[in-house]
């Protein structure tokens, strides 16, 4: 058993955690508003910077990944890519443009992007180290921290929003990242939070191994990014949809996101429940035709307390998408914690500039009910590519079902 650290190191993960959520929560539900209604950009460049800042992201998240499994200290990417992030989103608050925006999403949030898989990939090797036996449930646990930022910020940022500065968002964001920064260098004061990266497993020794994944786990990866996909365009399109067709204002995007992130809570224990009966494929596909159901329905409604008394369907889905794909992606590839971690961005990456080419293509003329209902459409058509590449691990959770191989 390694040395137990002198210091509240689950307080301070719980701390990351939630400054980690405060980075999205602030700014996630109202990115559109700010580069379209508030800067003028045009559907179509917004899709552009999202789509190039994720291309980018691809690269330096393997990269990063890659690199975290040899490094001594996993740590200091935490910290740089949370610099990244103080520095990306403090441009856009300090210097308000459409240039601005464009450089800081399209070429510096690209590297912060990976601070929040690169600070799960560190609380998975630390417990794996120290609490074998509690990693599983320590990371749902600070997943669920994640989810309180969701619940508490999206509404007291619409709140600002709506009564100050829309820009506000992104200073609260700056002030996260720079927390996280902040919380790494004091974790580094004790040498038993030092995670130093083990000699990971070859078969062969062609490095091609490194990146070796099964049939049923590239099946499921690519059914991630597809469902994922359909989240990411629903996420750039309701903002503007209850803005524009439902008769909302901020403040109901900040509601929306609070209530979503609210009830995934109750849908996290759920969750728990069923995560010891049935397989994580099987999980994950039905979470995609729940959102799919839920989107198709979000298209068709006409005011925002409509959409409100359907967030359950809603926090459900996105709790299965974003909590069980963490274990499962992190499974991914045998004993390389790091690089698995990695794809933890591949599929965020890829499902973003999915959503974002779509939104470009289907927003283009205002019509958000529209790219809502092709949104629900990529979300079943991604539980289908994840179900039918499962087949055999569909169901009652089994010993070899639930485990990539």
């Amino acid at each position: 058993m390694a040395d137990r650290s002198r210091m509240p190191v689950t307080a301070l993960l719980g701390s990351n955690m939630f400054f980690s959520g405060v980075t999205y929560a602030a700014t996630i539900p109202y990115a559109s508003l700010v580069g379209i209604d508030t800067l003028g950009l045009t559907p179509a460049w917004f899709a552009t910077i999202m789509a190039v800042g994720s291309v980018l992201a691809t690269f330096v998240s393997v990269a990063l990944g890659y690199i975290s499994d040899k490094l001594p200290d996993r740590r200091l990417l935490v910290v740089m890519t949370a610099i990244a992030g103080m520095v990306a989103h403090g441009m856009i608050y300090a210097w308000p443009t459409q240039a601005s925006f464009a450089i800081a999403m399209g070429l510096v949030m690209p590297v912060a992007g990976a601070c929040y898989s690169q600070c799960f990939g560190y609380v998975r090797v630390y417990y794996a180290r120290h609490r074998p036996e509690r990693a599983d449930f320590m990371v749902t646990a600070l997943r669920t921290v994640f989810t309180l930022a969701w619940i508490v910020v999206p509404p007291l940022a619409g709140w600002i929003a709506a009564e100050f500065d829309i820009f506000n968002v992104y200073l609260a964001s700056a002030v996260s990242y720079a927390a996280i920064a902040g919380i790494y260098p004091v974790l580094m004061r004790d040498p038993a939070t030092c995670i130093e990266a083990s000699a990971p497993r070859r078969l062969d020794g062609d490095w091609k191994t490194s990146f070796a994944l099964q049939p049923g786990i590239v099946a499921g990866l690519i059914g991630l990014i597809v469902m994922t996909g359909g989240s990411r365009l629903f996420t750039f399109t309701i903002p503007l949809s209850i803005v524009s067709d439902l008769g909302g204002g901020l403040a109901d995007v900040g509601l929306y996101a609070g209530i979503t992130a609210a009830t995934e809570v109750p849908a996290l224990f759920l969750l728990a429940y069923l995560g010891n009966r049935l397989s994580k494929e099987t999980l994950l596909a039905a979470a995609g035709v729940v959102m799919a159901v839920f989107i198709g329905i979000a298209s068709q409604l006409h005011t925002v307390s409509e959409l409100f008394w359907l967030l359950a369907l809603n926090g459900l889905g996105t709790a299965a998408l974003m909590t069980i794909s963490l274990s499962y992606v992190q499974e991914a590839i045998k004993d390389r914690v790091g690089l698995s971690t990695s794809l933890l961005d591949v599929v965020a990456i890829a499902a973003n500039l999915l959503g974002a080419m779509a939104f470009g293509v289907l927003a283009a003329d205002g019509d958000y009910r529209f790219a809502l209902v092709i949104a629900a459409i990529i979300s079943v058509a991604g539980a289908i590519i994840l179900a039918l590449g499962n087949m055999g691990r569909l169901g009652a959770k089994t010993k070899t079902a639930d485990a990539p191989v």
